[in-house]
């Protein structure tokens, strides 16, 4: 018999792993981007975009906010511990040339609305 636990916070994170906090899954965002992310004291963690390290020394520990340069299209965002094959929370997020204010920002609501 198991016992299974949510993990998952009031804010859609997961505890204690690291997490995403912005964009969420699904998001159109302007490059550069604003990654926030909840990096744990316990471990060695990396951001990885599209399965590449975004800095091999790693992320440090606490809240963290990252600006990254990334070109127009879709692209996973995954923040893992060192050596995971993945954490099983990569997000996805379209990155256009332009994010507008009527813009449903929303992969999954059917992408942009433009005039």
């Amino acid at each position: 018999m198991a016992l299974f636990t949510s993990l998952v916070g009031a804010e859609g994170t997961r505890i204690p792993g690291a997490a995403i906090l912005s964009p969420r899954d699904g998001d159109i965002v302007a490059s550069p981007i604003a990654v926030d992310l909840r990096v744990p004291a316990e471990g060695a963690y990396h951001l990885y975009v599209d399965g590449d390290p975004v800095d091999p020394e790693g992320l440090p520990m606490g809240d963290v906010r990252l600006t990254l340069d990334v070109p127009t299209g879709i692209h996973e965002l995954d923040v893992r511990q060192m050596g995971a094959a993945s954490s099983g929370q990569a997000i996805t997020v379209l990155v256009d040339r332009i994010s507008l204010p009527d813009d449903t920002n929303c992969l999954a609501c059917g992408g942009l609305r433009r005039p």
